[in-house]
Order: structure tokens, then sequence, then C-alpha cells
């Protein structure tokens, strides 16, 4: 009788210590599952340069394949379809994606605040209001630059600016065009500023486009990059998903530090070409990781005031639905 008491104890025992690492099994991360990662070559991924490093060097814990592309075409299908789980996008992209594919994509995080700056060659701009009777050149129109910077002019109730969309259908061309001495203010995104104001001299940034809207609309609410899920892969993957912001928090934190080892992670992660621009251009461009309400907040009034301003710059202000919240 002694004998079966022990041996039920045993037992009992056994169970109980296997109880703990069960529910510690069912909330771990699956380390071989493949996770594809689109992002555009350029400021979107800055905050991902570490984790592509880690993935290239095979000290990673997770099987990401991060792939750069240099348009937003080839990513906003693939992120639909399911063929990559997480996308980094422009916001006003994401929100149209988000109509268009009737909610098959959701918000997971915002990755990138403010990157455009005006630029200033013959050094008579100190604010909004010197623009009037002038002409402002912009990197193609129907985008982020646009949109934010008339919906900044229209914010300081200005309305004798002339916005010049379709001399320069890329920040490329808009770039060599101010190189050349063809323009004489322009806005830009980073890392082009950058470029150019180590190329040429008598360039000036006159403007941060970021504290300018935050005088008018609030802190921490012009977004242009973000990330997005697959909502399908989202709902099936929570514990993966939740491992990923995690990942990609310490990476966007040790990135934004610019020390030496996060710039050449920017460089051989091919994100930005060489070290200089990248460690110039870095402090300027405003990546993050804002999740949660905290990302819906800061989204909405961006939303809100380019829909208010025009339409078509997001297709629909995004209901709940469109902000993925953890499981």
């Amino acid at each position: 009788m002694k004998k079966t008491a022990i041996k039920l104890a045993a037992i009992l025992m056994a169970l109980l210590m296997l109880i703990p690492f069960s529910l510690i099994s069912c909330n771990k991360a699956d380390e071989e599952l493949e996770i594809n990662i689109y992002a555009l070559n350029g400021t979107t991924a800055l905050g991902m340069a570490q984790m592509i490093s880690n993935a290239k060097n095979g000290t990673d814990t997770m099987n990401y394949n991060i792939t750069l592309y240099p348009s937003a075409d080839v990513i906003t299908s693939t992120i639909v379809s399911g063929e990559c789980a997480i996308a980094a996008l422009p916001t006003n992209v994401a929100a149209k994606l988000y109509k268009k594919s009737e909610g098959k994509i959701q918000l997971l995080a915002l990755n990138t605040l403010g990157v455009l700056y005006l630029l200033d060659t013959t050094n008579t701009v100190d604010s909004l209001d010197d623009l009037k009777g002038k002409t402002v050149y912009l990197p193609g129109g129907g985008s982020n630059p646009e949109y934010i910077t008339a919906a900044l002019l229209k914010g300081a109730e200005l309305t004798d600016v002339t916005l010049d969309t379709t001399s320069y259908a890329s920040p490329d061309a808009l770039q060599a065009a101010i190189v050349a001495g063809k323009v004489e203010l322009a806005v830009l995104p980073e890392p082009k500023v950058s470029v150019v104001t180590s190329a040429k001299e008598g360039v000036s940034v006159a403007l941060d486009l970021t504290e300018e809207w935050e005088k008018i609309y609030g802190k921490n609410t012009l977004v242009q990059g973000c990330l997005v899920v697959n909502k399908a892969f989202a709902e099936e993957h929570p514990t993966e998903i939740k491992k990923f912001l995690e990942d990609y928090k310490s990476s966007v934190d040790f990135i934004a530090t610019g020390s030496d080892e996060a710039i050449n992670m920017i460089v051989d992660s091919e994100i930005l070409p060489k070290a200089a621009v990248a460690k110039k251009a870095l402090p300027k461009c405003n990546i993050c990781c804002i999740t949660g309400e905290d990302m819906k907040s800061s989204i909405n009034v961006f939303y809100e005031k380019l829909f208010d301003l025009d339409s078509t710059s997001i297709a629909a202000i995004p209901d709940d639905g469109f902000y993925y919240t953890a499981k």
C-alpha cells in the first residue's frame, strides 16, 4: 500500500512538472517557421538593418527572410496573397491596400515618422510664410511628399504657393536637378537630402517638415512609413508576430544609436550605399516602432488630414479592423 502511494505521488509530481512546460511550449515562437518580410530599399527598411545582419550572419533566433525592393508595386500584391507575411510600406499605400484588398492586410506598427525636408538654394526661407509667391518642386505627384506638403500649406493657410509635381517624376530626378542648379526650392526625403547637401555647396535644409507638421497637427502625427501584416498569417501565428515585434523593436533601438556597428549594418544590408551618407541621414530619418493604441492615435490624425485634402490619397479612412491587436 505504501509503495503504491509512493508511485502515485511520483506520477502526480511528474504530471505537475509537465504542466508548466506544456504551457511554455504553446507560447514559444516556432523558430523554424520561415517568415518572409519585404521592404522598400531606403528609409522604411532602416529599422530592420540589425535583423538583416543577424539573418546573414546566422545569429538570429528566428527564420526571417528579409528582401528589399526598389518600389512598392511588387510588395503590395505579395502581402495580399500571403507570399510575404510582413511588409514595410508608405502609410498612404497601406491604407489604400487595406481597402483594395477588402481587409486582407493589417497595420502592424509605425516604423518611420517624417523624413521630408525643404531644401533651399536661395537662403531666403526660414518659415512656411517665406514660401509665399514661390514655386516648390516635389518628386512626382500622388504620393506622400505632395499630400504632406499640401496639407501643411493648408494648415498654415497659405494659398499662394505653387507646388510643381510634374517637372521631376522621382526623388532621383529631383535630386539631380538640385545638384545641377536647375531648382531653387524642393522637398526631398532622407537620405536624398544628405546626398544633395554633401554633393553641392550652397544647398541648405531650410525646413524640417516634421517639425512644421507637429506645430500644426500635434506630436508624432506625421507618419510616413509602416509595417503591415497579412491578416491570415497574423491570425494563424500570433506568437511569431509577437516575437517579430520584439525583435524589430530591438533592431530599431540599436540602429537608432548611430554607432559605427549600426552604420556598418545599414551599409552591409544595402539599405543605404555609403557609411558617410548613412551616418549623416540616420538622425533625420526618425525611425521608430509604435504599436497598439499609440499607433492608432498617431496615424488617425495623419489619415484624416490627407483624406480631408484629397480623398484619393488613402482611398478611405480605415476602420478599426485595419489595426492589428496583439492576441
